[in-house]
């Protein structure tokens, strides 16, 4: 995600012609390589996009915003040291420490609105989201 060619043109040639939901299309390594269940939750629910929203409707400004807020979230989580939610720990001993930065994945209230956080699976995957505040 890095990459300078990971950019709005690069998701808009990527998606054409595909009605994979958003989540699946996060999740496809072959689409972007590093993100996991974890970041792809965090990365629509900063862009305000249901995980199961079809990537064909899609704006302009959703795909830049999915860069921007891809780089920013892959970016803090590295610094984080990853996400530990159950027993990972690096090989050093550390455990990550994103986990406590999550909005979304595995909460049960949404900060922005204060609303129920939903759980629906998508390609056999857990997707956390906020039906309010994401669309």
């Amino acid at each position: 995600p890095f990459d300078e060619a990971f950019n709005a043109s690069y998701i808009h040639a990527y998606r054409k012609g595909k009605r994979t939901p958003l989540k699946s299309l996060l999740l496809d390594q072959s689409f972007v390589a590093g993100i996991g269940n974890i970041y792809a939750d965090e990365i629509l629910a900063a862009c305000k996009l249901r995980p199961g929203r079809s990537c064909a409707r899609i704006t302009r400004k959703d795909e830049e915003n999915l860069v921007v807020h891809t780089r920013r979230i892959m970016k803090a989580a590295i610094a984080a040291g990853g996400t530990t939610i159950r027993t990972y720990t690096s090989s050093l001993g550390v455990t990550g420490r994103f986990q406590t930065e999550c909005t979304v994945h595995m909460q049960k209230i949404c900060p922005r609105c204060k609303g129920k956080i939903h759980v629906k699976y998508i390609g056999g995957r857990s997707s956390y989201y906020c039906p309010h505040c994401q669309k």
